[in-house]
């Protein structure tokens, strides 16, 4: 009697398991995007529940790549499947929730941050990436693949500039400059000084200082790499980048002069017309008409 008592048990918790399991996949099959929750608190919480992974989706109600992210790669079923089973998402927008843009140091969007259960960053994606590479990245960090500490451990036996431009990237959208700027300099020290890996080192770390307002410096490197890279598109980037900053820094006539050059030096570049509007705004005239 205890066996036939012991077997029905058994076979009544199989039956619940699979109608469980039937009921989840139905439920999955009806979403049409991939579920979510709208605070860290309810996320850590759905979270806990299995020891999830969390990704936060920081995204801005103006950003392009983000409604393409939302529409393209939420709605797609492997995605719907992936954070119904595997992983807990938390969207929220940067603009509105500072408080934790600022506490991950988010700088663009999207931006996705990997967090484990309790919410301690894992790794992050930057932009927008297709379902399957996106899908894969994260189990990737799940599994400590690809991650900064999987990247520095590799670093200790590899000269690779490729390695050292992936960990001095890693940092930079972390908000660690100083140790971005380290690993950029790897990158340069470890090739010539003006080849392609060189001038995408020193622009990144111009970019820093523009992000970071300091534009006094960011302008000194922008006139550095304008120099030593003369007829590329990196000294294409600095030109327009140079008055950027200085309309940045409120510097009007600066500014103009310095868009008026870059037409002169590259009136076949894309953004010679985006000079052109951004003079008609700093004189205050119809840019159509200049």
């Amino acid at each position: 009697m205890k066996i036939l008592r012991t077997f029905a048990v058994t076979a009544m918790i199989a039956v619940l398991a699979i109608a469980c399991s039937q009921k989840k996949a139905e439920t999955t099959a009806k979403l049409t995007k991939a579920p979510f929750d709208t605070t860290f608190a309810q996320a850590k919480m759905a979270a806990a529940d299995g020891d999830k992974p969390i990704v936060i989706d920081f995204y801005t109600d103006w950003c392009t790549w983000c409604k393409k992210l939302d529409t393209e790669v939420y709605t797609d079923p492997k995605t719907i499947d992936f954070f119904t089973n595997k992983m807990v998402l938390f969207k929220t927008n940067a603009e509105v929730d500072t408080a934790l843009a600022h506490k991950f140091n988010i700088s663009g969007y999207p931006t996705l941050v990997m967090t484990d259960s309790k919410g301690n960053e894992i790794d992050r994606i930057i932009g927008y990436e297709p379902t399957e590479t996106f899908l894969q990245h994260l189990q990737d960090y799940q599994n400590g693949i690809g991650t900064l500490g999987d990247l520095l451990k590799q670093a200790d036996t590899s000269k690779n500039r490729d390695l050292y431009f992936q960990i001095a990237d890693k940092y930079k959208y972390r908000g660690g400059d100083q140790d971005a700027i380290n690993w950029y300099n790897k990158v340069i020290d470890a090739g010539k000084p003006t080849d392609s890996m060189s001038g995408e080192s020193k622009f990144a770390i111009a970019d820093m200082y523009f992000r970071a307002k300091n534009y006094d410096q960011a302008l000194s490197d922008y006139g550095k790499i304008s120099k030593d890279f003369k007829g590329t598109g990196f000294a294409e980037l600095a030109d327009i980048y140079t008055p950027i900053a200085f309309t940045k820094m409120g510097d009007t006539a600066k500014a103009i002069s310095a868009f008026e050059k870059f037409i002169k030096v590259h009136p076949n570049s894309e953004d010679t017309s985006y000079a052109k509007i951004q003079i008609g705004k700093l004189k205050g005239t119809d840019p159509q008409t200049d």
